[in-house]
């Protein structure tokens, strides 16, 4: 099960004035999605981790303090300060002022509610606080793993013994060892085992995780046992020690950068998670854990909370995830990591009331923005942001040696930068990267000369018209460009505006978005790409397959139910005999397109005495007959 609403008023940061306001502070996540979160600092969204956290904590403690907003005032709202959660089984809860008590308010569905109360157990709430817990020397002593762990509110303290060896131990961590305290043997015994059996479990994936992020540590989780002397009960102990390229680290806390002790603190903290036993509703709040990791560390990150498997067949697919961050630069790179996922910002709001305090906005495309200001009647920032969903667009359709001319992926210079393109391209963050592409030449490109609104509508035009495909708003594209979009995104606003033609930009965009590209195969820079055309040599009578390098990415555009595959440069590499597979080497220049190169094959394959103008060739069939290595045609690479 998963959260499907978050609605809160005068609780901690979010105050609410008045009724009018009522729905000021409620999130939706109509099919219990993920939701990744941006917020100034001051903005409310630590406010909405401990909102939930304490939410889950009063349906299984009794008498938890609800904390007010300085600055509610009672009487102003009909309701008590509450927090409310609803539940994709239709069921309704609230954490309210009123006595501090959980209440559940509906249950449409009427099955067992108690899951509430067991979602407390998994401890997924974690802050860039508690993972200093697992490094961080108070008065230069060492870190108190014990309560960290096993302590009474220690990450395990309220998961069930998996399996004792006497059955009325089988109860929770805490409580039995609050019975080892009566001295009972047995009861130490099964709590030893078990505990030891969780700590290997717990090294094992932490290990597991540790290598998304540097495989050059390890870790060493040792659980010493408690132990009955003397009639007295001795503490155990946890000794967690750090290998760094197989040596031994005796103070890791004191030699390793923040960036590894934080990923090894992230590691161990969810690796916590994959111990804990499931639970039907599973939170996993993660609270600017970014803080102390590199970009190089973060990404990494993404890819664990997304994967469908982390090594051992485990993931945190059944988790419903938070995750919060102040960096707006990194907010907008993860979210193409994060499709599916509800992206949301909180701002400081220090004009709509006497007291600062958050403003939540949906963060949206450039097209939604330009919407919701479209239907505001703010035209001036309705054309910014629509021309920014244009050039987004157009950068998204047009392949890269169109977007970045004269830049040649097998230029020597080492100096630029190499970014992945499918989650860090310009096309996807053009707010937060910034590009200076150079010339084969070395020279600089200009930055207008590939970000401007009208060479991106040129380059689309050319594109176009060079594949034979139609796209009958071009001219009302440069039109409402020329007229609408230039002026009033460079703050010229004496030239009239029109909605209409806001809302002919609009049906535009809505074509555009019909035109989609899609890579059949990507060129990496690790390794070579090879393709291959059978061809027979009227010549000769016998069969030859022909192998060429890709040296770009070959791209597929499709639009009102035409293919086109668009210019990638090849490269001749050899020539086999099909019957005995014998090689004769035919390497050649370079070619612009596989159009070119397939079809100057099928011009050398001709009878010598024939008129090469009369040549047999359809640019189109390429898709059905140049296949790869392992035999499969392009089309079945779609």
């Amino acid at each position: 099960m998963k959260i499907k609403r978050i609605h809160i008023s005068n609780y901690r940061a979010f105050l609410v004035n008045e009724d009018q306001e009522s729905s000021r502070y409620m999130i939706d996540l109509p099919h219990g999605d993920n939701l990744l979160i941006y917020g100034e600092n001051g903005s409310g969204k630590s406010s909405l981790f401990r909102a939930l956290k304490d939410f889950f904590n009063a349906a299984s403690n009794t008498g938890k303090p609800f904390y007010k907003n300085l600055f509610y005032k009672p009487g102003n709202t009909s309701d008590e300060p509450f927090i409310d959660i609803e539940i994709d089984d239709n069921s309704h809860h609230r954490f309210s002022s009123d006595g501090n008590q959980y209440l559940l308010v509906n249950n449409e569905s009427g099955v067992d509610t108690n899951y509430i109360s067991q979602t407390n157990i998994t401890n997924g709430f974690i802050s860039y606080r508690d993972l200093l817990k697992l490094h961080f020397r108070p008065d230069n002593q060492e870190p108190d793993l014990v309560s960290l762990f096993l302590g009474q509110d220690g990450l395990f303290s309220d998961m069930v013994v998996p399996a004792p060896a006497q059955r009325e131990n089988k109860i929770a961590y805490k409580n039995l060892w609050v019975k080892c305290g009566g001295l009972d043997q047995e009861a130490l015994t099964d709590y030893n085992t078990n505990v030891t059996a969780l700590f290997e479990a717990l090294e094992m994936k932490a290990n597991m995780l540790l290598t998304f992020f540097q495989k050059e540590c390890s870790l060493k989780i040792q659980y010493i046992d408690g132990e009955i002397i003397d009639g007295a009960l001795n503490n155990p102990a946890i000794l967690f020690n750090v290998k760094l390229f197989g040596k031994d680290l005796p103070e890791h806390d004191d030699m390793l950068n923040e960036a590894r002790l934080t990923a090894i603190a992230i590691s161990v903290f969810l690796a916590h998670q994959l111990c804990v036993p499931p639970t039907e509703i599973r939170i996993l709040f993660l609270d600017d854990i970014f803080i102390g990791l590199d970009m190089n560390n973060r990404i990494p990150l993404l890819k664990i909370l997304t994967s469908d498997d982390l090594g051992d067949g485990s993931s945190f697919k059944g988790s419903q995830i938070f995750l919060t961050t102040y960096d707006r630069e990194w907010f907008n790179v993860a979210k193409s990591y994060l499709e599916g996922w509800q992206k949301t910002e909180f701002y400081v709001d220090n004009h709509s009331s006497s007291v600062d305090r958050p403003l939540i906005r949906k963060s949206g495309s450039y097209e939604e923005r330009a919407w919701f200001y479209l239907t505001q009647g703010d035209y001036p920032a309705c054309a910014n942001y629509l021309r920014k969903a244009f050039e987004q667009k157009l950068r998204e359709i047009l392949p890269e040696n169109m977007l970045h001319s004269g830049f040649s992926r097998s230029d020597n210079d080492t100096s630029h930068i190499v970014v992945s393109k499918k989650h860090l391209s310009i096309n996807q963050n053009d707010e937060v990267w910034f590009f200076m592409p150079k010339e084969s030449n070395a020279k600089n490109i200009s930055q207008s000369g590939f970000t401007g609104l009208q060479k991106l509508i040129d380059k689309f035009e050319t594109l176009i018209k060079s594949y034979g495909m139609d796209f009958k708003y071009i001219d009302d594209l440069n039109r409402i460009k020329n007229r609408l979009l230039n002026p009033l995104s460079h703050h010229d606003l004496r030239s009239p505006i029109f909605k209409i033609e806001l809302e002919t930009g609009f049906t535009i965009l809505k074509e555009l978005n019909k035109v989609k590209t899609q890579i059949i195969v990507e060129v990496l820079d690790e390794n070579p790409v090879y393709l291959f055309f059978d061809k027979e040599d009227a010549n000769t009578g016998y069969d030859y397959r022909y192998k060429f390098q890709l040296l770009e990415n070959l791209i597929l555009v499709e639009y009102s139910g035409e293919e086109r595959m668009l210019n990638a440069e090849c490269k001749p590499i050899a020539r086999f005999l099909k019957s005995d597979n014998s090689e004769e080497p035919r390497e050649g220049k370079n070619q612009k397109s596989l159009s070119d190169l397939c079809k100057g094959i099928c011009i050398f394959s001709m009878l010598h005495k024939e008129d090469k103008r009369n040549v047999v060739f359809n640019p189109y069939d390429l898709i059905n007959e140049v296949y790869n290595e392992a035999g499969q045609i392009l089309k079945n690479l779609l």
